[in-house]
């Protein structure tokens, strides 16, 4: 009964700290996405102003 118990106890300690892991890969991914989209962002930003400054000048 107690070995039951035992192996009830770390079956659960390891899901927990395998549900921990997989929440801060989700995490740092995010982030990447995150940053990855703002660079993209940024990038076709400056883009579009250079393009039309030129066109304000004629």
């Amino acid at each position: 009964k107690r070995a039951r118990i035992a192996d009830k106890k770390k079956r659960i300690a390891k899901a927990e700290s395998k549900a921990a892991d997989y929440q801060k890969l989700l995490a740092t991914r995010l982030k990447e996405q995150r940053e990855r989209r703002s660079e993209s962002l940024a990038k076709k930003r400056s883009r579009l102003s250079a393009a039309s400054k030129p066109s304000l000048a004629a």
